[in-house]
């Protein structure tokens, strides 16, 4: 089991297979976003959710479904995702398919209620906010409720995937994540803009991919390096109101981005792309090494700012 908090404020939190792949290698069910039409939502605004979900298993004879929680979970107990857990007991039902009780599809919608932050416990502090949480849930079979025994940890996931003959599946085939879309009274954020990845220096046509040479060495080390690069606009970069400097200058969003591909290899998942005082760094690119056989790819870049806006381009890996 994976769990990974996403979306409207960005975190990711679990564990790579047990071969110890880099987080940017996608061999199994993986969520690698959730973006926010609103990652900052007003009062009554609605919300979609989009999910960036992908089967990087290399062998799957069951597909992955994409589900999302019956319902949004609004100003939990100390803004802590797994308070939401308690109420699932008088909804969810232990031991059966919850396909039917749940969202199926990559998307979801759902209004940020009116009173979200009159009624936040929170609401007396310097900046008052409300918080919404979703679940997606990513499942190469059906998911179960598997409510926690008395006295267990309070995070502990109540959900598993099990298959067809009711055998609970492992962190290849389910993953768990966990949306916080915030809400406030005077604050915006607007997702930031990917405008193109470049391989090589050149931007890449996102209907054609990148068409590369597959690598002949024993190490993927050894083979040569292409430098890749996201190219995100300035205008993409917004003040930040809660990041204030030591003389009172309101700072601005930190960007970043991270990559995942299916074949090859990065060397460096993350990588900044503004920062927060001085704006656009220079040499971000990062080296790509080839695939060591050729076939068809996958590679995305993930673009987010540090308030939980989400951009993304995919592209089709095309190895010779």
């Amino acid at each position: 089991m994976k769990v990974w908090p996403l979306a409207a404020v960005a975190f990711v939190i679990g564990c790579n297979p047990p071969d110890f792949d880099p987080s940017s290698r996608v061999r199994s069910v993986r969520v690698m976003a959730v973006r926010a039409d609103k990652p900052y939502a007003a009062p009554g605004a609605q919300v979609t959710l989009d999910v960036l979900a992908f089967d990087g298993r290399p062998a799957s004879s069951t597909p992955m479904n994409v589900y999302w929680a019956p319902s949004v979970c609004v100003n939990p107990m100390g803004d802590a995702y797994y308070a939401c857990f308690s109420s699932l007991a008088n909804i969810l039902q232990p031991g059966i398919d919850l396909g039917p009780l749940l969202h199926a599809g990559t998307s979801v919608s759902f209004q940020m209620p009116p009173d979200v932050i009159a009624s936040h416990g929170g609401a007396s502090a310097d900046y008052p906010y409300g918080l919404a949480v979703m679940f997606t849930l990513a499942c190469a079979g059906h998911v179960q409720y598997v409510p926690q025994p008395e006295g267990g940890s309070p995070d502990a996931l109540p959900f598993g995937c099990f298959d067809s003959s009711g055998t609970r599946l492992g962190p290849d085939d389910f993953v768990f994540a966990y949306s916080l879309v915030y809400s406030f009274v005077d604050r915006t954020n607007s997702n930031p803009v990917v405008d193109h990845i470049a391989f090589g220096e050149n931007p890449v046509d996102p209907t054609e991919g990148i068409t590369v040479e597959h690598c002949t060495q024993a190490d993927i080390d050894d083979c040569p390096a292409t430098r890749l690069d996201v190219v995100v606009p300035a205008s993409s970069q917004e003040q930040d109101p809660s990041n204030i400097d030591s003389d009172g200058h309101v700072l601005n969003e930190q960007i970043f981005v991270q990559y995942f591909l299916t074949g090859g290899k990065v060397a460096n998942d993350t990588v900044v792309l503004f920062d927060a005082r001085t704006g656009p760094l220079s040499n971000t690119g990062i080296d790509f090494r080839a695939p060591q056989a050729a076939g068809e790819f996958r590679l995305w870049a993930v673009v987010r700012d540090n308030r939980g806006g989400v951009a993304w381009q995919e592209l089709g890996l095309h190895a010779k």
